[in-house]
């Protein structure tokens, strides 16, 4: 165990009030300028296949969010201009092996943005296990590198969703100053818009317009904000189970919807 002197425990008492200050700041200063922002890109679903030029499935893989993962075609369509994302029981009709199988899209090498406004409308419905997430990575640099941007994820019958940053200093430095996620009420089985704007000197927040977190950059703090210098892609994902959400122990719920109405992307007008 760590022992402080008085005089180191003053030091970092007040660099913390400081960092909370500054976070206070940030979070009265951060609401959407309407007249500012450019619409740059958008996807609304509206075709009858999913644009390939901007998206791509996301394969199967070892981490919580990919490991019921398949390339199933059924698992991701396009219907009543929706982009469908969905979850159920394996039925054996495929080659994958996991109990359960779900669909996800990435823009990852495809459509990428930095310094941005980036818009989700989606709705899903509510089971025991079901761990639908509107993310962004970073083109280019590796996990924790370029940081994580959660823009929305949803547990089991919550009725709230998470808003969360990660970055390698919130996961192994400090993940409370400032603070990196926030959870927001919403009515869970109807469409809500979450975003996040990606500023040089913060990270903005909102459902449904309302602002909800502001993440800010505090200078001096190595790899605290990493975001100010990348490019960033959507990840949408339709997950089951995980040692966050939990064991999907009820299997006649299923199967889990993750419906997009649409995406879009936002810079800031010159």
């Amino acid at each position: 165990m760590m022992v402080y002197s008085a005089e180191s425990r003053g030091t970092r008492k007040k660099f913390l009030f400081l960092l909370s200050v500054i976070w206070t700041l940030f979070l009265a200063g951060c609401a959407r300028q309407e007249d500012g922002w450019k619409l740059v890109w958008e996807d609304d679903f509206s075709g009858t296949e999913l644009d390939s030029s901007s998206w791509s499935r996301v394969p199967p893989g070892k981490s919580d969010w990919n490991d019921m993962m398949s390339l199933r075609e059924d698992l991701v369509y396009l219907e009543d201009g929706d982009l469908v994302l969905l979850g159920k029981v394996n039925d054996g009709k495929g080659a994958d092996t996991t109990r359960f199988v779900t669909g996800g899209v990435s823009g990852k090498n495809k459509r990428f943005f930095p310094l941005a406004r980036f818009e989700v409308r989606a709705k899903f419905n509510h089971v025991q296990g079901f761990w639908p997430a509107l993310w962004l990575l970073a083109q280019g640099k590796k996990w924790p590198d370029g940081g994580e941007i959660d823009i929305m994820e949803h547990l089991n019958d919550d009725p709230f969703v998470y808003q969360t940053v990660h970055s390698d200093y919130s996961l192994h430095v400090n993940d409370s100053i400032p603070a990196h996620y926030t959870t927001a009420p919403v009515l869970v089985g109807d469409y809500n818009v979450y975003a996040v704007e990606v500023h040089p000197d913060s990270l903005c927040f909102s459902i449904n317009g309302q602002h909800t977190l502001t993440y800010p950059r505090v200078e001096g703090i190595e790899g605290q904000f990493p975001w100010a210098d990348c490019d960033f892609y959507f990840i949408l994902s339709n997950q089951i189970g995980g040692g966050w959400v939990g064991p999907a122990d009820q299997p006649g719920q299923f199967p889990t919807e993750l419906r997009i109405d649409w995406v879009k992307v936002y810079q800031k007008k010159r």
